[in-house]
């Protein structure tokens, strides 16, 4: 398999106190809003979840995390353990807006790097919306194995291709990476959804 769609589904939702994969957005539960957006897009699609049966019925592959409560780290880890995809685009269930077609914009920048991550103005990255060779495997195992669980430790071990926001014209980055973690969040989302219905 050239390159696998996972959705990172495994988080205890502390922040949002619920289940965000569940939460309600434009008809159907968030996870299955972006399974949809997904599914066709690449050669495969699947879910990374804490543990097996945790969304019966979405009709997409599971990815259990082999190492619980460790993080996306973990679930890239496990993407790559578990399958025989030499790319995986990663990305995140609470990013509501997230589009399908910057996915695909971001395989096709990566070229020979390891990794290839959107770099916002004010310096930050987004780690769970991202391109991921097969060749990070052994570093993303490394730094678990030491306890290290984020992605800025992993990085320095790997090329990383940073694609600034002035090399994705036509995308509103602050919508498509709209991160849902807590209930306001959640409410915005929500309104941004209905001001764009309603301007339809």
């Amino acid at each position: 398999m050239d390159t696998l769609a996972v959705i990172l589904a495994g988080g205890q939702s502390r922040r949002m106190g619920r289940d965000k994969g569940t939460l309600p957005f434009d008809g159907v539960p968030l996870l299955e809003a972006t399974a949809r957006k997904y599914q066709g897009v690449f050669d495969a699609a699947a879910v990374s979840v804490d543990r097996p049966g945790r969304y019966p019925g979405l009709g997409l592959p599971e990815l259990p995390d082999q190492r619980r409560g460790a993080g996306p780290l973990a679930g890239l880890e496990a993407a790559f353990t578990l399958t025989d995809a030499r790319t995986v685009f990663l990305t995140a269930v609470d990013l509501p807006f997230a589009d399908a077609d910057l996915a695909r914009r971001l395989v096709e920048l990566r070229g020979n790097a390891d990794v290839c991550i959107i770099r916002r103005g004010q310096g930050g990255r987004e780690p769970t919306f991202a391109v991921y060779g097969r060749s990070c495997l052994p570093h993303i195992t490394a730094c678990l194995d030491a306890g290290e669980r984020a992605f800025r430790a992993f990085f320095p071990l790997v090329e990383v291709r940073q694609v600034a926001e002035a090399e994705l014209p036509g995308w509103d980055l602050d919508r498509v990476l709209l991160n849902v973690n807590r209930p306001e969040d959640y409410r915005r989302a929500l309104d941004l959804l209905h001001q764009g219905a309603a301007g339809l």
